[in-house]
This record gives structure tokens, sequence and C-alpha cells, in this order.
């Protein structure tokens, strides 16, 4: 269990990784100067770093996460952290110490932790040559409702330069569908294309859940090909890890809206009330949610012919007149919809997975592979390592195993599997 919350931990820390370097790994190409521009404003900003009180990256980070992406081959898994040989050591802060900064907090709330730590040798608490853990320091600090003081943010209006720059997305609730004898209520997630304003996709579902918005993203980039920016929500569903991996791995980069601060995502916004104001305002009386969609489908197409008020064009013209930059949607895209665990293979071949335990091939012992699923059918497991994939995991039987027993030094002849390890997973 252990393992399975480091190798969760691992990944969570990845995928932030990936969302700082995402624009020089993916999307347009950039000069020298494009590049440090773009590494100067990522240093400046403040992030929530996953398991870290730190809250900014250093431009020597930023280029060491570029370099460990690119020597892994491209892949998500370059950018999970080594094990630390000091975990653990930090000293804590004395009474008299924690006392000292809460004084000096009070009087300056400004001060950052150098500061404090440079006021606390001032003021004679610390010898000059002595050290105290940023991270130990910050995090005593957010314990104490001490953390420096929010300042106003400059907001501004944006526009994508070109198409698939940047996706945002959202939900708005729709009409009442009967149902199966009851009346249900709809909500519409759609897709906005930032620079045209073309909708890639957009559909009513009965929820809003993850499985529902990870429907109409895929249908989304089956039509138009891969954004490089998705900007959606900060709610729960849209900060699933499972959505994390599914676009760190189509080399998608995650923007999440401020909690709070919806006038991020203003274009969708006004474009959900132009939905309410000219397609259900005149259709309001569908039976059925395939009626609702099969309508909504025909009025979408009508929209994007139509010329947009703020750009003179319309969605589909502005959206086609500058393609160059918009990346095809990979083979096998259903494939990249897979959650992803990470676990390590026993003595016995087997893994343990959503509380099911899988036979794996033996060539793979004391390993940690990848196992592939998806959420809706997670006994349908693929095991892939070191970029291979090695088949179907087989569940065990445990009629068979309770009579014949297992014995973890197993020959490879004895374990074979109709899989053999290495060969590439066929698809019909």
């Amino acid at each position: 269990m252990a393992n399975d919350s480091k190798s969760s931990k691992d990944m969570e820390i990845a995928i932030f990784r990936f969302g700082i370097i995402s624009d020089f790994v993916v999307g347009a190409c950039l000069n020298y100067g494009e590049k440090e521009q773009l590494i100067r404003e990522k240093v400046s900003k403040k992030y929530n770093i996953p398991y870290s009180t730190q809250t900014t990256v250093s431009k020597s980070t930023i280029k060491s996460w570029i370099l460990d992406y690119r020597n892994a081959g491209n892949r998500i898994d370059g950018l999970m952290p080594n094990l630390r040989k000091d975990a653990g050591k930090f000293k804590s802060l004395d009474a008299t110490l924690q006392m000292a900064i809460k004084e000096i907090k009070k009087e300056k709330p400004d001060l950052t932790g150098i500061a404090i730590i440079s006021e606390l040798q001032h003021r004679k608490y610390l010898p000059l040559d002595a050290k105290i853990n940023l991270s130990v320091l910050y995090r005593f600090l957010k314990d104490e409702n001490l953390a420096r003081p929010k300042k106003i943010v400059d907001r501004r209006a944006f526009e994508a330069v070109s198409p698939n720059e940047l996706w945002q997305s959202d939900v708005m609730h729709g009409p009442y569908i009967t149902f199966q004898g009851k009346k249900r209520k709809t909500y519409l997630i759609a897709i906005l294309d930032d620079h045209s304003r073309l909708i890639p996709h957009g559909e009513f579902y009965f929820s809003e859940q993850l499985t529902d918005f990870k429907n109409c993203l895929r249908q989304a980039i089956e039509k138009r090909g891969l954004p490089q920016k998705l900007y959606i929500d900060n709610g729960s569903c849209y900060r699933a890890i499972n959505l994390e991996q599914i676009t760190a791995s189509l080399g998608i980069g995650v923007v999440h809206t401020p909690p709070y601060t919806p006038q991020g995502r203003g274009k969708i916004e006004r474009w959900f009330r132009y939905v309410r104001e000219n397609f259900l305002y005149v259709n309001n009386s569908f039976k059925t949610l395939d009626e609702l969609n099969e309508a909504f489908d025909d009025w979408i197409e009508s929209y994007h012919n139509k010329v947009h008020s703020t750009t003179k064009q319309s969605p589909l013209d502005r959206y086609k007149n500058n393609m160059k930059c918009v990346r095809p949607a990979p083979k096998y895209l259903i494939d990249y919809f897979r959650l992803v665990a990470l676990r390590r293979v026993k003595k016995d071949r087997t893994i343990r997975l959503n509380g099911t335990i899988f036979e794996v091939p033996v060539d793979l012992i004391d390993l940690k592979v990848e196992a592939k699923f998806h959420m809706e059918t997670p006994s349908d497991v693929e095991i892939f390592f070191d970029g291979r994939t090695y088949g179907k995991a087989i569940q065990l039987d445990k009629s068979v195993n309770f009579k014949v027993g297992r014995n973890t030094k197993i020959s490879t002849e004895t374990t074979k599997t109709n899989i053999e390890p290495g060969k590439l997973f066929e698809r019909n």
C-alpha cells in the first residue's frame, strides 16, 4: 500500500513539472529570446507545488526538468523525483525560535523566509553561521497562518495567436429531459478554441463527472487535433489525477482557473449565454437526450459559419486560416484515455490493482511497471515497461491457486501466458 501511495505521489509531482515545461517541449518552436522571456515569466510566478512548501521554481530547475524529459524519450516518467537522501533529517524549530519568528512576522508581515532568517540573526536568536531549512520554516509559517498576504492580481484580456494554441472548457446547466419516466437535468460540456471561437466539441450529458468530460475531450481531439494548452476550472473533476495523466501523455499543457476567479474563462461563459439566448430559448421541448444533441449539433454547424462580432470572421474561417500549428490526433487515441498506475511486480509475478490481483509475464519480476486501464473496465489491464507493451495482465484465478498453491521460484516455461513478453498488443 505504501508503494502505491509513493507511486501516486511521484506521478502527481511529474505531472506538475510537465505543466511547467510544456511550453518548451510541445507546440510551436521558440527562438532563444522567446525561451528566455518565457522562463523569466515562469520563474516570477507563484505555484501550488505538490508535496512542497515552496511556491516558486528556479530557472536552473526548469532547464533540468526539460533535459530530464527529453533524456527519457519525451516520457512523463522522466520527470518523477528521485528519493532524497536527506529526507527526514531536518531538525525542528525550538520553542524560542518559534516565538521569535511569530514576533517578527507580526511586526513585518511581508518578510520572506530568507529575510526572516536574517532578522533572527540580527536579533541574536541565531548565530551568523547557523542555518534553518526553508521548507521547515515555510511549513511552520503556514501552520501558524503567518504566510505572506496575497497581492492583488493584474488581470488583462488575452487571446491565443493561433488555432489549438489554447482551448477553454466549462460546464453549463441545461434543460430537463424525461429519461426512463423521470425528469433528469442535463449539463452542457463544451470546449472552445480561444483564437477562433470554434467549438471542437460540445455535448449535453446527464452529469458533469470526469467520465463525461473525458468523452467530450476525446471527441474534440478526434475532430480538431491536439491543443497546446487546456484552460479549465479548478473543480475536483478537472483536478482528477486521471485527467492530468491523459493530458500529460498527449503533450497537452493544463492551466487551472484560480479558485473564485471565473473571469479567465470569459469567452466560453459568454458563449454559454449565447447558447441560452439563441438555442435553448428557441428549442426547449426535447423529449430525449439524443434528440437534444442532434439539434445542438445542427445548431453548432450553423454557428461555425456565422460571422463573430469580435473577430469579424466566422469561427470556421478563422480556424482554417492558420492551421500549420495544429497537431493531428494520435493513432489509437482511446488508449491515451486510460488510467496509469505504477506497480512493482512481486516474486510470484503478480501485481495488485483496484483490489484485484493480476498475473504478468515472468520477465517483469522485481520491475516497476505501468498498468494502463479504463476506469469503466478496470479488469482490462495492459502492462508496459520501458515504453513497451507486454500485453494484457491476467486476473488471478483464486480457485486454481487454492488447489495448487503458488511458487515464488517460477520458471519461464511454467509461467508462460497467452501473450509473449514484449509482444506489442494486437488491436482489432
